[in-house]
């Protein structure tokens, strides 16, 4: 009968000290989470944001240069009425290009459009994969893209 109450007294302790290990680690987690605010580190390629800021309007009596516009989902560039960026250049096709953005990257792709769309002053054909301070020329407008 003493060696029963012995093992019953020893395993009620390690019970007793294992949950108290739970309950002191549920509470380390809690704290660190109100006092993080409940937010967790973003690591810096959670954190890329681009947008895109007319340096030149062109021909486009519609745009003001140094207008942001801040790259979240995709959008289309054209003559056409519909497209996120209307442009009224003579230069541009109605559906001319289009940013994509997929995965934090920010792409874009020439529509087949007859005058083209040139990415630091090269003619990109299909699709490019945009970086900050890139400079897009569409028609006679001047786009560039920014770190926001």
């Amino acid at each position: 009968m003493e060696f029963s109450k012995f093992v019953t007294l020893v395993f009620g302790i390690v019970f007793i000290i294992i949950l108290y290990f739970i309950i002191y680690y549920a509470l380390k987690i809690m704290y660190k989470d109100v006092k993080g605010g409940g937010r967790r580190k973003s690591s810096y390629s959670e954190n890329k944001n681009y947008g895109i800021e007319l340096l030149s309007a062109g021909e486009n009596s519609n745009l003001e240069e140094g207008a942001l516009l801040l790259l979240r989902e995709n959008l289309s560039i054209g003559r056409r009425e519909g497209n996120t960026i209307r442009l009224d250049d003579q230069y541009v096709s109605g559906n001319h290009a289009k940013i994509v953005v997929k995965n934090k990257d920010i792409i874009i792709e020439d529509l087949n459009s007859t005058n083209g769309v040139f990415v630091n002053e090269q003619r990109i054909k299909g699709s490019y994969k945009l970086r900050a301070n890139d400079k897009i020329k569409i028609g006679t407008a001047i786009f560039k893209v920014i770190r926001a």
